[in-house]
C-alpha cells in the first residue's frame, strides 16, 4: 500500500522505525501516574506546566511540551483500557492516505516557520505493509491537546480519545494512518510541499 510520510531525518531507501526518535519514554511518567490515581496525574501535569514554562526560557520547548506527553498519556491510557486491539500512539509511525492531507498538515504545522527551516521536511511516499492501518481523526487528538494545554481539562482529552480510537471524526477531519507494519520510503517527493515541477 502506497501512503505518505513527511520527515525531517528519514532518507530514501530507509525503513521506518516505530518511535524513532523514543518520545515514548517522554509519556510513561504520565501513563505511571493515571495508573496511580487522577490526582497523581494532576500533580505530574501542573509540574511539567512548571518546568515547561522555564524550559521555554532556553529554548528547548519541543521535548518540554507537558500537554503533548500528558495528552498521549491520556490516549494510550485509553487505548489499553477500551480499545486495546486499537494501534497505539506511542509505539507506530504516521501516514497520511492522500497528497492533499499531506499537505494540509505540512501547511499546518510548518507554516510558520522560515523557507529555510520549512526546507528540512522531507515528503516521502512509504510502501507500507499494512492493508488496513488505523484511520483516525488527528483534529480529535488536537482538541485534547488543547484541552489539556489551554485548561489541563483531562475529561474533554479523555473524551476526545474516546472518540478517536472508536473511529469518530471531528465536523472537519484531518485523517492520518497509524501502523506498527514494515513501511519503507520508495520516492521523495518533497517538491509536492513547496509546488515545484
Amino acid at each position: 500500500m502506497i501512503v505518505y510520510h513527511m520527515s525531517e531525518t528519514l532518507k530514501l531507501g530507509d525503513r521506518l522505525e516505530p518511535d524513532h526518535q523514543r518520545t515514548e519514554a517522554l509519556s510513561r511518567p504520565f501513563i505511571q501516574a493515571l495508573e496511580r490515581s487522577e490526582d497523581c496525574f494532576y500533580a505530574m501535569m501542573l509540574t511539567g506546566k512548571y518546568m515547561f514554562a522555564v524550559l521555554d526560557k532556553s529554548g528547548l520547548r519541543e521535548w518540554a511540551d507537558y500537554a503533548k506527553w500528558c495528552t498521549e498519556a491520556i490516549f494510550e491510557y485509553v487505548r489499553q483500557r477500551e480499545f486495546p486491539d486499537s494501534v497505539s500512539r506511542l509505539r507506530c509511525c504516521y501516514y497520511y492516505d492522500s497528497l492533499e492531507n499531506a499537505k494540509k498538515l505540512f501547511s499546518y504545522d510548518w507554516g510558520w516557520a522560515s523557507d529555510e527551516e520549512r526546507a528540512h521536511v522531507h515528503l516521502f511516499e512509504i510502501e507500507l505493509e499494512d492493508l488496513r492501518p488505523d484511520r483516525r481523526d488527528m483534529c480529535l487528538y488536537d482538541s485534547a491537546y488543547d484541552a489539556v494545554a489551554q485548561r489541563q481539562d483531562v475529561d474533554l482529552a479523555r473524551a476526545c480519545a474516546r472518540r478517536y480510537f472508536a473511529g469518530e471524526q471531528s465536523a472537519e477531519p484531518v485523517w492520518e494512518l497509524l501502523s506498527a507494519a514494515p513501511a519503507q520510503a520508495v520516492q521523495d517527493i518533497s517538491h509536492e510541499l513547496r509546488g515545484e515541477g
